[in-house]
């Protein structure tokens, strides 16, 4: 029998469940967020890059389902949107050619990652 990736990735954070619930959110203030040829879009985008991943750990923590399962994809697609606001951050004032297709790449693979999410959702009563 062939486990679909979702339900594969759904085992698996259900039996870290408990231990992951327990833990508050991370502080991500105390991080460094230093990037080579910082610009002078860098003040802007730190300030970004933090609301970005502030609104995408209030979002994680928000989303429940009426199971493990529906309560997984609810956060993963608030984990994918996250990447996908910060991706934009990188787009908008990033310098680095790579990094940019990087970001455009992250944006392209997330909202694949969503839309399956979503149709998962639908066809499951979530």
């Amino acid at each position: 029998m062939k486990m679909s990736p979702i339900l594969a990735a759904a085992a698996a954070l259900t039996l870290g469940a408990g231990a992951a619930g327990a833990q508050p959110p991370m502080d991500h203030s105390k991080m460094a967020h230093d990037a080579k040829g910082a610009g002078p879009h860098r003040a802007m985008a730190d300030k970004a890059f933090m609301m970005s991943m502030q609104n995408m750990d209030k979002a994680m923590m928000a989303a429940k389902g009426a199971t493990v399962d529906a309560t997984f994809a609810k956060k993963m697609i608030a984990h994918h949107e996250g990447a996908i606001a910060m991706a934009r951050v990188e787009l908008e004032h990033g310098g680095d050619a790579q990094a940019k297709q990087l970001a455009q790449k992250t944006i392209d693979e997330n909202t694949r990652g969503i839309a399956e999410l979503r149709d998962w959702l639908r066809q499951h009563g979530g």
